[in-house]
């Protein structure tokens, strides 16, 4: 009690200060409508930036959730779309089940590397979430990221196009041939495609695709495009330049693509293979 007294004694001026000042401030508002008017005004206006601001702030905090509900729908996009190549592409009505071989894993890139002759990228997912050894991974339908070589419960270690050892399975669409991209070039934007015969007729623009020659990637995943080619002297095939259509430089997200069937064809590989 003898503190509220001291508070009351030392802040007494203060507080009377205030509470007459609201009086007066009531008064004026009530009986002049010219003061009430601007008070209405001005406490609307300011209302409504609180409001906003509140709204603002709401959505910056719902947007983890809206960006990840917009990866899904692009896995889900993405997957038709492939769903559409196999089916544009003269696979048998018998072959239908490849239409649901391919589902795609979203996930959030945490790390990545760029300027190094072996890059590497992380995902911020991993075994618990299906990602495996071996597995594809994509930015969208038209670019390849890299291919998953290792895997702990939370994080997949990815080994980025943009790597001396990477070898990834391709063709020219529309063509009847297929190499391997490699990345020599030392640009990020450019990768070498190799063993594909000189016999083929290949034109500037021509469009590189995934071949599906693997259980990695499926087969029309857009690559780049023939930038130029040429034959060197005493080779069977040609020396191709793909300028990439994705820039694998600042890969935000990726999308890992899990076949069901990957397993099953790879044993059966690997039995023809060691008899």
């Amino acid at each position: 009690m003898n503190n509220v007294i001291q508070l009351l004694v030392r802040y007494g001026a203060h507080l009377l200060f205030i509470v007459l000042e609201v009086i007066c401030f009531n008064l004026i508002i009530n009986y002049n409508k010219t003061q009430r008017e601007v008070f209405l005004n001005s406490s609307n206006l300011y209302a409504g930036k609180i409001s906003e601001q509140k709204a603002r702030l709401s959505q910056f905090v719902s947007l983890r959730d809206v960006n990840d509900s917009l990866m899904f729908q692009n896995a889900n996009l993405m997957e038709q779309l492939i769903t559409i190549d196999y089916k544009n592409d003269r696979i048998p009505a018998a072959d239908s089940l490849l239409t649901e071989q391919y589902k795609l894993i979203p996930a959030t890139v945490c790390n990545s590397t760029i300027h190094l002759l072996n890059n590497h990228i992380t995902l911020c997912k991993g075994s618990r979430e299906g990602i495996r050894k071996d597995m594809g991974v994509i930015s969208s339908h038209q670019g390849v990221i890299g291919v998953v070589r290792n895997v702990s419960e939370n994080y997949a270690h990815v080994t980025s196009i943009l790597h001396s050892q990477s070898k990834i399975s391709c063709a020219i669409k529309s063509r009847f041939g297929h190499g391997t991209l490699v990345w020599d070039t030392g640009d990020p934007l450019r990768a070498n495609l190799e063993s594909i015969p000189k016999h083929e007729k290949i034109m500037y623009g021509d469009t590189v695709i995934t071949s599906g020659y693997s259980t990695i990637f499926p087969r029309g995943i857009l690559v780049g495009k023939v930038e130029t080619f040429s034959v060197k002297p005493g080779s069977n095939s040609y020396d191709i330049i793909v300028k990439l259509f994705n820039n694998p430089m600042n890969p935000k997200y990726g999308y890992v693509i899990q076949n069901k069937y990957a397993e099953e064809q790879s044993e059966l590989e690997n039995e023809v293979e060691n008899e």
